[in-house]
């Protein structure tokens, strides 16, 4: 059966059987079937929360501000009767923990009874913050114990904006007490300006009689230290310098030690000196022997130079007559080809008749002879019948012709059968020896072409070789040229060398005699500065007696100058005090006046009050927002009915089973993809269309819609393909978990950033992350970019998929049985 003709086998199965054409069509509507149950409700799970009981009590007493009751609870209350965001149902505490634990209520607040007294502790020492108390029942539902805790944050947000409008006011009450306060402050900083202006009088006239006495009173301080600082000079310096002297003195008999010790070096190193002399010469020696090397050689380089340019031109004209050589080898093949053809064709057959024809001329001749003798015989009995006839010439002639033939019959027919013979073997040696002799030969000229190609390569390789070793040896021809110069250079350079150390051996000799002189005069250099050192230690002595004496002198008169500089200062900073408190009374002064002013002038509005106790409010705008909840699950939603369609589809139509012996795996995995793929197609579309026209859900671009949903059908039908194919049932089974392991691994219920870590890294492998990813984009993102990046990734997946199924099917194409009732609802498992 032809592929054409099994594809469209497989094409009719659907329709032959009405059970299955019915299966089919419950199948492909199994994607539409989560659309209406799950696409069709527009409302959103925030619509409904003021049917969530919540119980509200309130225990708070209230407590009294500035003659006024306050009851933050009853506030509560009164903004929650008004609030219609939870069901909330205000009750007793009773009625509250009954209910709670009949399961009655999601959550119960409680407001306690000192929730006012301890809001208005704010301007006390210790300040106690007021507890709003609330038991919330999770287990009921997670969804509503989120709902809730977002009630509960907006309360205690409510509460607080409350309790700050509350502490502005008793703060502005107490403003106004303030302002009073402040005129009384006012008179008394006056008061207090008047009297801190007669201090200033009298602390000025005593700064100015210090200030007159105060420049005589430095004088002598200033040459009393002038005279110590003299005395500390002289002796600081003959002190400082004892350590000079006696590093001098030091010195010089470490100078002599060391002229000594040079002069023992240099006597032991003039053997040295004279052994580096010879060793150099000998460099020098050694490098002239390598330069006249370098040079005899020189010849041989450029011989070789010469023979490698030469090697070059003849593996040249080796490659040019190698080619010759292959094309001459190519027409020898070539007419042996024709030799062989024209053998085969027409030396053969004609060998054949030839020998054919000489057998047929030998049954001919032998024919002839013997027609011969039985004419002779009949002519012999002719004279019996015939008087005279035996005289007769005529007859004689005939018989003695006819004689004379027939004695060479014999040797006639041993020469024909050697020419039957000859053709005979004429025919056998075409045939059996040169025709195959001939197959050989055309055999051997195409090895030699063969052969003969190679050697053409080899020629041209060696023929580039040769050119590369010439310009290499031209390379070291220059290099050797090059190496002749530098060591020509290096022989002038150890020549110098030599003749340099031979100048060091004799200067060497003359240091020698110039550092025993340098030892002798050391040693009377040593002999003066220890004289020198007992004298100056003599001279330090006498220098500090005299230092102590004018210490005392100079540390009096500074003891006297400091207390009269300190009791200048100390006036002048009474003075300047004075002058600062009397400026400083005068602005206290106008600046209680002025606080006074405004804080009587406070009178804050509603409007400020809210202010201060809510200063900032929110202004946003939410992009790329969904019209209804439903638009954001969508993504999931359609991903997972594809899968699911898909997968159900198996169960109706056969992904394992062919309808009839396929010609080929190709054409059993070409007809099962033809029909599966337009079964998903047509879900694809169903699906797509009715979310579209019918849900009319809003979406980017409709046409990527409808086309991304056909390419997701299709990924997801490689997938159950391969798992279906290769295990059955235990297929759909992995095909069912690979399902359930994307339920939240994929961005579904949370996005993939909120994920463990573990599950992020494992939601890239997974195709759901990208089919979801896509269709988000689709519907609400518009990010093209984004888009074409995941669906590149789905059809990864597709190729990669589809390559296994057929790998699978190429696997159990070998096990399908020859003959097999491929009609019946079932196969036998050798094929499964």
């Amino acid at each position: 059966m032809e592929k054409a003709g099994y594809i469209s086998a497989e094409m009719r199965r659907i329709f032959k059987n009405k059970y299955v054409l019915l299966s089919v069509c419950l199948a492909l509507l199994v994607p539409l079937v989560y659309a209406m149950i799950m696409l069709s409700p527009k409302w959103g799970p925030y619509d409904n929360t003021d049917n969530l009981p919540v119980a509200v009590v309130n225990n708070d007493q209230g407590a009294i501000s500035d003659g006024q009751r306050i009851n933050i609870g009853e506030s509560l209350i009164a903004s929650l009767e008004e609030n219609e965001s939870l069901g909330w149902d205000f009750v007793s505490p009773e009625e509250a923990k009954s209910g709670m634990e009949k399961l009655e209520y999601y959550m119960t607040i409680e407001v306690p009874e000192d929730f006012s007294k301890k809001a208005l502790t704010v301007l006390d020492d210790e300040p106690i913050k007021p507890e709003l108390k609330y038991t919330q029942n999770e287990g009921l539902h997670f969804m509503a114990a989120q709902v809730t805790n977002k009630a509960a944050e907006t309360l205690k947000t409510q509460l607080s904006t409350q309790i700050t409008a509350t502490y502005v006011e008793n703060v502005v009450s107490q403003l106004k007490e303030v302002a009073s306060g402040f005129t009384e402050a006012a008179d008394g900083a006056k008061q207090i300006n008047d009297g801190t202006g007669q201090l200033k009088d009298g602390s000025e006239q005593i700064l100015d009689s210090l200030n007159e006495k105060s420049s005589d009173i430095g004088r002598l301080a200033d040459g009393a230290k002038q005279l110590a600082d003299g005395t500390r000079t002289m002796r600081e310096s003959l002190i400082s310098k004892q350590g000079d002297i006696t590093r001098l003195a030091n010195g010089s008999q470490e100078l002599n030690i060391g002229t000594g010790t040079l002069l023992y070096n240099l006597q032991n190193k003039v053997n040295d000196i004279a052994r580096l002399a010879d060793g150099a010469r000998q460099v020098n020696d050694g490098t002239g022997q390598l330069l006249s090397a370098l040079n005899e050689k020189s010849s041989d380089i450029n011989r070789l130079s010469t023979g490698s340019s030469q090697l070059a031109e003849g593996a040249g004209e080796l490659h040019s007559g190698s080619t010759q050589l292959l094309k001459g080898a190519q027409q020898a093949k070539d007419g042996t080809a024709q030799l062989k053809s024209g053998l085969s064709e027409k030396v053969l057959p004609g060998s054949e008749q030839l020998a054919a024809g000489v057998q047929q001329a030998q049954a001919g001749v032998n024919e002839t002879i013997e027609s011969m003798q039985n004419l002779r015989a009949a002519l012999e009995q002719l004279p019996n019948s015939v008087d005279g006839l035996e005289e007769n010439v005529l007859y004689k002639l005939i018989m003695g012709q006819l004689n004379e033939g027939l004695k060479t019959v014999p040797q006639k027919q041993k020469d024909f059968q050697r020419l039957v013979d000859g053709a005979n073997e004429l025919r056998d040696g075409l045939k059996n020896e040169l025709n195959p002799g001939v197959t050989a030969l055309d055999n051997g000229l195409s090895r030699l072409v063969e052969g003969q190609q190679q050697l053409q390569n080899g020629a041209s390789q060696l023929a580039q070789g040769s050119k590369e070793v010439a310009a290499g040896n031209q390379s070291v021809a220059a290099g050797w040229k090059e190496l002749q110069t530098n060591v020509a250079k290096l022989h002038d350079g150890t020549k110098q060398v030599s003749d340099g150390n031979a100048t060091v051996k004799s200067g060497w000799n003359e240091l020698t005699n110039g550092a025993a002189q340098l030892h002798d005069g050391s040693s009377q250099i040593r002999d003066g500065n220890n004289a020198v050192e007992s004298g100056w230690q003599e001279l330090s002595s006498g220098a500090t007696r005299l230092h102590d004496g004018s210490s005392q002198v100079s540390e009096g008169n500074q003891t006297v100058k400091a207390g009269w500089a300190t009791l200048t200062d100390g006036v002048s900073q009474v003075d300047g005090g004075l002058e600062q408190l009397s400026d400083g009374s005068e602005e206290l002064q106008a600046g209680l006046e002025g606080g006074a002013e405004r804080t009587s002038s406070i009178n804050p509005e509603e409007e400020n009050i809210a202010m201060f106790a809510e200063p900032v409010v929110l202004d946003g705008e939410v992009i790329n927002s969904f019209p209804f909840y439903r638009d954001a699950n969508a993504p999931y939603i359609l991903t997972l009915a594809l899968y699911v369609g898909v997968l159900v589809m198996s169960f109706a139509v056969q992904y394992r089973k062919p309808v009839t012996m396929p010609p080929s795996a190709t054409s059993w995995f070409t007809g099962k993809i033809a029909k599966l793929s337009m079964l998903a197609t047509a879900q694809a579309l169903i699906i797509s269309l009715y979310t579209l026209f019918i849900l009319k859900l809003d979406v980017q671009s409709g046409i990527s819609f409808v086309l991304f949903s056909i390419m997701a059908s299709l990924t997801f039908l490689m997938i159950v393909l391969f798992l279906v194919g290769l295990a059955g049932n235990i297929g759909r089974f992995l095909a069912l978990a690979f399902v359930v392991l994307q339920l939240s691994t994929t961005g579904s219920a949370l996005p993939v950033d909120m994920l463990p870590e573990g599950l992020r890294n494992l939601s890239v492998f997974l195709p759901f992350t990208y089919s979801i990813n896509s269709y988000r984009n689709i519907i609400t993102l518009g990010s093209t970019s984004e888009m074409w990046g995941n669906i590149s990734v789905l059809f990864v997946y597709f190729a990669v998929f589809a390559i296994l199924s057929f790998v699978v099917f190429k696997f159990k194409y070998r096990s399908l049985p020859e003959r097999a009732d491929f009609n019946n609802e079932e196969i036998s498992e050798s094929v499964h």
